[in-house]
């Protein structure tokens, strides 16, 4: 570890061994150092369960899409024998990508010397090579990554023996116990870059106290900054909840929440961080799904979408004039927060900025705090209680 990520590491622990009422935000200098990144990919993001889609994504044997997670470029396939897989994009001769983007086949070729593989990795043939389909006995294959899914979301980890997704994960189930979101579908996708820090994104996801002054008109209008408050947490995960205002507002989705049974899910949502960096925010009758992949230590890679019921979405579907007023509330509200990241990641440069108090509505904030320091500094510096709702800790 360089001498600028030790003083780097410092600093955020004293940012997670606070308590509310005396906590601070991070210091200004973790949201604009190229080496701090660099540990955070290594010890972060190349350890860690990733979200980066859902199951409709490849729903059919053939269909892929790709992702880069730390700098490796993956292809997440579903293979002709029906098995999801995890693989490289690399090709095994010099280096291109066999595939990019999207896409639907039964096979790879790479563009450069059109080496060609299986959907299950194995290399199929290399014109003009003769059999170099085993070397040393052993079988030339893209090399592949563990996948897992949880609730209809796709989870990589690039860890060569990472620890059950479940272990990340677990628990959180019994907030979304009235919501059937494994078979909810995504209209409209989201994949956009934003000029700002990860940490930023995943920051602002994790507490409603903004929603007021951020998104007027969109967020606030129905989920309103006053009725933010912590719920629970656990080593991997938070949680918030923000009372729905359906019924005085859009009167024309009440029987998404009417389905709920009466309790707080009929009157209010789950908002849900899933640590390193994806949120899932709820409600009723949509849940903002977002994973922040970060390019550079100012710069994130946004993918996501708004997930409907399967119901609404097939309503949607049939409707194709209903769907763009889902495209204009997503896209202004990835506006809005995109502006936000362009906003601080400037003003973090500024000798005047100082970390100022947390708010009680940015409790989760603390929690993610102290998730940083565990996995770079190797720490635990208070032990969370799983699901506790408890107002006293963290």
């Amino acid at each position: 570890m360089t001498t600028t990520a030790s003083v780097q590491i410092a600093r955020l622990k004293q940012a997670a061994q606070a308590r509310i009422g005396t906590a601070r935000a991070l210091p200004m200098s973790l949201y604009d150092d190229p080496e701090l990144l660099v540990l955070e990919m290594e010890q972060i993001f190349r350890t860690s369960w990733i979200c980066v889609g859902r199951m409709e994504q490849v729903e059919h044997p053939g269909d892929w899409f790709t992702v880069e997670i730390a700098g490796e470029p993956v292809v997440v396939v579903r293979g002709m024998d029906g098995r999801l897989r995890a693989l490289s994009t690399i090709c095994r001769h010099r280096y291109f990508t066999v595939a990019e983007g999207r896409g639907h086949s039964t096979r790879f070729t790479c563009p450069y010397h059109l080496w060609t593989y299986e959907l299950d990795g194995r290399l199929r043939g290399a014109p003009h090579m003769g059999d170099v389909c085993d070397v040393d006995g052993q079988p030339t294959r893209l090399p592949e990554f563990h996948v897992d899914t949880w609730l209809g979301f796709i989870f990589v980890s690039l860890a060569s023996a990472p620890p059950p997704l479940l272990d990340s994960v677990g628990g959180a189930e019994q907030y979304l116990k009235n919501y059937d979101i494994v078979s909810w579908r995504v209209i409209p996708w989201v994949d956009e870059v934003w000029p700002g820090n990860w940490k930023l994104a995943m920051e602002t996801a994790l507490e409603g106290y903004h929603v007021t002054g951020l998104h007027p008109g969109t967020i606030d209008t129905f989920m309103p900054s006053r009725s933010a408050r912590f719920q629970a947490t656990a080593a991997d995960w938070t949680l918030f909840r923000l009372d729905t205002l359906y019924e005085k507002n859009f009167e024309a989705l009440r029987s998404y929440a009417q389905r709920m049974p009466e309790g707080e899910d009929r009157t209010s949502a789950p908002q849900f961080g899933f640590f390193p960096n994806c949120a899932v925010s709820c409600s009723q009758m949509s849940s903002v799904w977002l994973t922040f992949l970060p390019i550079d230590h100012q710069s994130t890679r946004v993918i996501g979408g708004n997930l409907v019921p399967s119901d609404y979405f097939e309503f949607l579907q049939a409707r194709p004039d209903a769907v763009q007023p889902h495209v204009d509330v997503v896209n202004a509200l990835n506006a809005q927060d995109a502006r936000a990241m362009v906003n601080l990641q400037k003003n973090v440069r500024s000798r005047f900025a100082a970390p100022g108090l947390l708010s009680e509505k940015e409790r989760n904030l603390l929690c993610f705090y102290r998730y940083l320091y565990r996995k770079l500094g190797g720490e635990r510096v208070h032990e969370s209680l799983p699901q506790s709702e408890n107002p006293h800790d963290p």
